[in-house]
């Protein structure tokens, strides 16, 4: 027998819910370690249910590993605004060169118009 798609939507009989909660989160628990094992990762799972109970899976130390998401997107906020700074900043660059470049051959060529209009 063939089980259907399940639709992503609330399920509204509170037993079915719960039951649903538990079995979901008990698997997401297990994925969490296999990860963890099977590829060497750091993982860390933190889960709240609808009554707010705290479950949590931590390969390593939950501190730690909250601490290094927190330096990883740290650096990431601070890097990108100067990354994508330099990148505009190179292609002003580029574009600025290229106009001065033209302006020289330009200047040239009117020196040259000059001086054979002048013989």
């Amino acid at each position: 027998m063939v089980r259907g798609k399940a639709q992503m939507r609330r399920i509204e009989n509170d037993t079915s819910r719960q039951v649903t909660f538990s079995k979901r989160q008990n698997g997401l628990l297990k994925k969490a370690f296999e990860l963890s094992v099977l590829c060497d990762a750091e993982v860390a799972l933190i889960i709240f249910s609808p009554r707010g109970k705290l479950f949590e899976f931590a390969s390593s130390s939950m501190q730690q590993t909250i601490e290094r998401y927190r330096r990883h997107t740290k650096d990431n906020k601070t890097n990108k605004p100067i990354e994508q700074n330099m990148q505009h900043l190179k292609a002003e660059s580029a574009n600025m060169l290229k106009t001065v470049e033209d302006l020289e051959v330009s200047r040239s060529n009117k020196l040259q118009l000059q001086a054979f209009w002048h013989m």
